[in-house]
């Protein structure tokens, strides 16, 4: 880690809110605006919406790979998704009286924005001070974003088929 990130005191109060508001945004999980009559997680959305995520989290990595990121990038992008897929819900959930095409544009829109500003400052502040690699650009890391985020949902409709096909077996 950063060394200037430990002795900054506003960094380490901007860690606690976001750790904190992790936290907070789980209660939004409730808010699920899908009605699914039995439970609220099939293991089928499970599966497909970690697939995806992960499928997001490789785009991203891939267009990020020869810049500066901190130790264990990975780990740090499945946590990113723990604030921003529930903060989507919750978005979903206010905008309900929206059409669902507009609610889940502006919805992807601000995940789109708000994970690279995340990318961004992961980038920027977790990563190791000693590194030949330059940090990425805002720029970068919104674009890493909107590609991570567009190859998720493109391969949603696929994962579904091939999940269909293999439950069917």
């Amino acid at each position: 880690m950063n060394s200037s990130f430990h002795n900054n005191p506003p960094s380490v109060i901007l860690l606690r809110r976001t750790v904190l508001g992790t936290f907070l945004f789980e209660l939004t999980a409730a808010a699920n605006p899908i009605e699914i009559p039995e439970k609220s997680v099939a293991p089928e959305n499970a599966f497909l919406i970690f697939t995806a995520i992960l499928i997001e989290i490789l785009c991203v990595y891939l267009v990020l790979r020869r810049r500066q990121k901190p130790r264990f990038f990975t780990a740090w992008l499945i946590g990113m998704h723990l604030f921003t897929y529930p903060a989507f819900l919750a978005l979903l959930w206010c905008l309900h009286d929206v059409r669902a095409s507009i609610a889940v544009a502006a919805g992807e829109g601000l995940v789109v924005l708000v994970e690279g500003w995340l990318i961004y400052l992961m980038c920027r502040h977790l990563a190791p001070a000693n590194s030949a690699l330059r940090p990425p650009s805002p720029a970068k890391c919104w674009l890493a974003s909107v590609l991570g985020n567009a190859c998720s949902a493109g391969a949603f409709p696929i994962l579904i088929v091939a999940y269909d096909h293999l439950v069917s077996r």
